[in-house]
């Protein structure tokens, strides 16, 4: 299983470092370029919030964030040092009742969006085609239809 940890300090210029940790994970999985907004505005979103929301720009707090590849698919998960917020009370919310649109934009990139720890930690899913490297090969994972299809070639 892939696994990657960052820590970040909770200040906004540290969001630059989303741009290179997703350019990062789609060059590992081989992930195309269509899928580019599908990594990366999820996880704009959710470090933006942990940092802004969550720590309140303290610039002595962390937002850790944790990518892993799960069952053909990647999983990240992103934790700050805040105390967290009623996001029920959120989600219930209509669309125009919502301040900002970041958490929409994330409901609707993403799957099996959940938050814990009072809401100081939003874990999720991303479906998208990619490649896994182990050892000599490399099993490219694709999703059609309900059916999840493995297809294991040798690399170059």
């Amino acid at each position: 299983m892939f696994c990657s940890k960052i820590s970040l300090q909770s200040d906004l210029s540290e969001l630059s470092e989303i741009e290179f940790l997703a350019e990062d994970i789609m060059q590992q999985f081989k992930i195309e370029e269509d899928f580019s907004g599908v990594i990366s505005v999820p996880l704009y979103e959710c470090v933006k919030n942990a940092i802004v929301h969550g720590n309140k720009c303290n610039k002595d707090k962390k937002v850790n964030i944790e990518t892993q590849w799960e069952k053909s698919k990647l999983s990240f998960s992103i934790t700050d040092e805040g105390q967290g917020f009623d996001y029920n009370s959120l989600l219930q919310k209509g669309i125009e009742q919502r301040k900002g649109n970041g958490l929409l934009l994330v409901e609707m990139l993403t799957e099996d969006l959940s938050f814990s720890n009072n809401g100081s930690q939003v874990s999720y899913k991303v479906n998208v085609p990619f490649s896994l490297p182990i050892g000599n090969e490399r099993i490219s994972v694709l999703k059609q239809s309900q059916e999840v299809v493995k297809n294991v070639r040798m690399t170059v």
